[in-house]
């Protein structure tokens, strides 16, 4: 068992092994009243002869439990004054209809900054410790969060610093129990409806019982070298970033699919990350599901648009791929004039080639981007443009217009896409919408003399002469299919 002087010396090392602060410094102590908070206030209030360190401690009431919340309270305000360390309390309202766990936890923390700059503090100190670290481990494995998910909980993550992390649950509860310090235990924390309470009452006891008595201790050894493994791989991926971004502003960062098809999945995974970083976008909420759906639309053809659960925007152009915290808007080129004897064009995504012939070939099977069509029902020179308000054509098989709107919805076009998508114009209808459906009216039949060949192709790098002009998308907040 610990004695108090031994487990003080102990957070002393790790608190200067992990540089989690300098002597003189200000902390915020977070205390629940939990055996884990209570002892960190008992170490603490000693370690501060020591470092010359400045305390101050705040709990929040969720008011949640009733009665048990109020003698929470009581418990850290006794604590707090016999060990001469100032306390602030603070009430949150918490919205019973969404989930209470991540809304108190992100409510919490609100209140925990606030203090913290409001005060001048330099670090937000929590009771986190090595069982802490399993639970984590546990569940961030369960949820696919990759190596920087099976890191765990960092020694410090900003200006949050978690100096028990070198101790056990049962480490502080027998140092408290030797002193003869009081703590409350949360009933909410035997409500397994939590997922992170039945890893901790359920799943770890389990593996301990039946597999490894010394799962926590393995399971901290390893969150350790999964860190420095994730340190490793990120100063790996800012090498890998510089050489791979095209430009990059304070909301949006663009990077080269062609470089970045060079590197392995891994890293591919990370330079990703960082880039997203760069921009200020959210890392916690990015998991490998995220990184798949990046990946598929990398490998899709023509201009994709997706947006992740993290709230960043990601278009794949060209070869280039785009990650932005604001909504991203369409490059759409000008409308481009095909004279009859024009041989070859290139509008945005595609190149076209066309050819006027006076026979048909046997086989005509050439898929959604080479048709053929009565050249003398169109009308030269036609245009090649993107969609407008209210566009209407005949679609083949069908007698009647039909909105290119309504067309598109019945044909699951992603609103991303309708934007980037060719319709050829010749001032009386709109006679093919490239690589979905020609128009009725232009349909070969027994008395076509000429004929019209067209094929598309989609060009793999930015037109150099087209012009642009930039339109937005009509949708907020939209997900865009695949």
């Amino acid at each position: 068992m610990l004695k108090l002087d031994q487990a003080l010396a102990k957070l002393h090392r790790y608190v200067i092994d992990q540089k989690l602060f300098c002597a003189g410094a200000k902390i915020l102590l977070c205390c629940s009243g939990g055996a884990d908070s209570v002892a960190m206030l008992q170490l603490f209030s000693r370690l501060r002869a020591q470092m010359h360190i400045t305390l101050l401690a705040v709990h929040v009431n969720h008011q949640l439990r009733g009665a048990e919340s109020d003698a929470d309270v009581e418990l850290v305000k006794q604590s707090c004054l016999s060990l001469n360390i100032p306390l602030i309390v603070r009430k949150i309202e918490l919205d019973k209809r969404e989930g209470l766990e991540n809304q108190a936890r992100k409510k919490r923390f609100a209140a925990f900054r606030e203090i913290l700059e409001l005060y001048r503090f330099d670090r937000i100190a929590t009771a986190h410790h090595k069982n802490d670290q399993a639970e984590t481990m546990l569940m961030n494995l369960l949820r696919g969060a990759g190596i920087n998910g099976l890191a765990g909980i960092k020694p410090s993550s900003g200006v949050v610093i978690h100096p028990l992390l070198c101790f056990s649950k049962q480490e502080l509860e027998d140092l408290l129990t030797e002193e003869g310090v009081p703590w409350r235990e949360d009933s909410s924390n035997s409500d397994n409806t939590f997922r992170r309470n039945k890893i901790r009452n359920e799943l770890l006891p389990l593996i301990i019982d039946s597999i490894n008595p010394a799962a926590v201790e393995k399971l901290s050894e390893q969150a350790k070298i999964f860190l420095e493994t994730e340190q490793l791989l990120q100063a790996q991926a800012q090498k890998h970033l510089k050489r791979t971004v095209i430009e990059q502003s304070a909301e949006a960062i663009t990077l080269s699919l062609d470089k970045l098809d060079k590197l392995s999945r891994v890293e591919q995974y990370y330079v990703v990350k960082a880039a997203m970083a760069s921009i200020g976008a959210s890392e916690q909420d990015f998991f490998m599901h995220g990184f798949e759906e990046i990946i598929r639309l990398t490998g899709s053809s023509g201009s994709k648009q997706t947006k992740l659960g993290n709230k960043v925007f990601v278009r794949k152009q060209y070869r280039e791929l785009t990650l932005s915290i604001a909504e991203l808007v369409v490059s759409i080129p000008e409308p481009l004039s095909v004279e009859e004897d024009r041989s070859r064009a290139v509008y945005g995504d595609y190149r076209f080639s066309f050819k006027i012939l006076k026979v048909l070939p046997k086989n005509r099977d050439g898929g959604d981007f080479c048709i053929y069509l009565d050249a003398d029902k169109v009308r030269f020179p036609f245009t090649i443009r993107s969609r407008q308000e209210g566009d209407r054509f005949i679609p083949l098989g069908m007698k009647q217009q039909k909105r290119l709107k309504e067309f598109f919805i019945d044909q699951k076009v992603p609103r991303f896409e309708r934007d980037l998508i060719p319709l050829f114009d010749d001032g009386e209808k709109i006679f093919w919408v490239v690589g979905h459906r020609l128009d009725a009216r232009v349909a070969i039949d027994s008395g076509s003399q000429r004929y019209l060949h067209v094929t598309a192709e989609l060009v793999h790098e930015k037109p150099k002469r087209a012009a642009s002009r930039i339109k937005k998308t009509g949708d907020d907040n939209e997900s865009y299919e695949l």
